[in-house]
């Protein structure tokens, strides 16, 4: 599991209680760290003793946002079959490597939802109520219909349409072969937007079609209003 980290550690520590509840635990962790100081290294080693799984992070000199680069790093860094990528401040729902575990083919990549959390609700999240699964309850109703919605097109557009299956970049997974047969992603995108669709594209070029899990693989993203993202500066270059 990559999880892509800038600064936010207490959305990390709660990224980490996440995992540390799945169902399926036979995974390991990288902290594909962009950035953030002090180092997400530093809360790692502090919660290890903890936590179910090894965690090892690897990270770069804060240059802007560039994330696509520190998660190829991070991907080339390991030589496990399959890949699920997150991003730090968002949590997956208890039973999210599982699904995607089973649901792994050679060669296929596979995308999840990301249901978003107010403000409220994100803060008053602790490490504790989060391996419980409190943070699941994001999943009500009107974005359970939503879901349906988006797994219908994708399946109904599947193999046809290049923009299907939608794919969240805080949310999806990918078989190794294929991740490194298109070269991971692309390093331009350093700044905010698209590398992820980009990567969709290019794996979609290279022959997979998509598995679209939109109902069964899924997490919980904690409000915006609360991310650093947005006061990043620009790369220099």
């Amino acid at each position: 599991v990559v999880v892509a980290v800038y600064s936010q550690m207490r959305e990390l520590e709660l990224v980490l209680a996440a995992l540390a509840a799945q169902s399926d635990l036979a995974f390991d962790v990288i902290l594909a760290d962009d950035g953030s100081m002090p180092p997400a290294a530093q809360l790692a080693e502090r919660l290890a003793p903890s936590l179910p799984f090894a965690v090892r992070p690897v990270w770069q000199p804060d240059a802007g946002f560039c994330k696509a680069r520190i998660q190829n790093v991070a991907a080339l860094s390991t030589s496990s079959e399959l890949l699920i990528f997150l991003d730090g401040d968002c949590l997956p729902f208890r039973d999210l490597v599982s699904v995607y575990r089973r649901k792994a083919l050679p060669g296929e990549f596979m995308t999840g939802a990301v249901v978003n959390l107010g403000v409220a609700a994100s803060r008053a999240l602790t490490p504790e109520s989060v391996r419980a699964g409190v943070h699941e309850s994001a999943l009500g109703l009107l974005a359970r219909r939503n879901l349906v919605g988006k797994q219908w097109a994708n399946w109904w557009h599947r193999g046809r349409r290049q923009g299907r299956p939608r794919i969240r970049g805080g949310n999806f997974a990918a078989a190794a072969d294929l991740f490194h047969a298109v070269n991971g992603f692309d390093e331009v995108y350093c700044g905010y937007g698209k590398e992820d669709s980009d990567l969709r594209d290019r794996m979609r070029n290279a022959g997979a079609r998509g598995i679209s899990l939109w109902t069964s693989a899924r997490a919980t993203h904690l409000s915006r209003k609360l991310s650093l993202s947005a006061a990043r500066r620009a790369p220099d270059a």
